[in-house]
């Protein structure tokens, strides 16, 4: 009796327990970034991080989702917003298509495989800071890179605010298609980039720098 006694106690608080650290390991969701297609029914790239519930300036993971149905031209007028918007709305239709635990921030890659379209990582840069690499095909034989090779033209952090306890993307050095630095040394909020696809490919990219157009490529 005794011991069916104490093995109904250890079930007991075993089931207290593991929702609580269930919960703990899910930690808090917060987009950080997105990439918007300006086409009809074409779907928008999110970038999300999981921070812990009980220190929110330790990140869990990584991850890339798409927002179902989410772009620029069907939410016309004030379509990246619109966006941004359905983005931060945990009510909006999304799939997800890929993660990161901390562990491998820095070695690991986000990968959609199918015409090898996207690749994005993070990599430690620091106290409460990560490097975003985001390397989009544009073309055939051409990509879109934030970071990486790109470093020099386009750097992007993203970083841990302790007065709103929430994570976010800065651009610390960023040049516009004709080469102009827009945005060096202490760097800018940077909510993400809008593009129109063609029939072959992408020619132009404009990042969105505290609510304001930048033309990053205009080929």
């Amino acid at each position: 009796m005794k011991t069916i006694l104490k093995l109904s106690l250890m079930l007991f608080a075993l089931a207290l327990v593991l929702p609580v650290e269930a919960a703990r390991a899910e930690g808090v969701k917060q987009p950080v970034f997105v990439m918007v297609p300006h086409n009809k029914k074409y779907s928008a790239w999110s970038l999300f991080v999981v921070a812990d519930k009980d220190d929110p300036s330790k990140l869990l993971s990584f991850g890339l989702e798409k927002l179902l149905g989410k772009n620029s031209e069907d939410l016309a007028p004030n379509g990246f917003e619109n966006v941004v918007a359905a983005q931060q709305d945990p009510k909006t239709p999304r799939e997800n298509l890929g993660s990161l635990e901390a562990s491998q921030f820095g070695s690991g890659q986000i990968k959609i495989e199918k015409d090898d379209a996207l690749h994005t990582s993070l990599s430690p840069a620091g106290s409460d800071a990560y490097r975003l690499l985001v390397s989009m095909r544009i073309a055939a034989d051409q990509r879109f890179d934030i970071g990486g090779k790109a470093q020099g033209k386009r750097d992007v952090f993203i970083k841990y605010d302790k007065a709103t306890k929430t994570w976010s993307a800065n651009a610390t050095t960023l040049k516009d298609s004709d080469g102009k630095s827009v945005v060096e040394g202490a760097g800018k909020p940077i909510s993400g980039i809008v593009f129109p696809v063609k029939g072959t490919g992408i020619y132009r990219v404009v990042g969105v720098v505290e609510g304001e157009p930048v033309v990053l490529l205009d080929r």
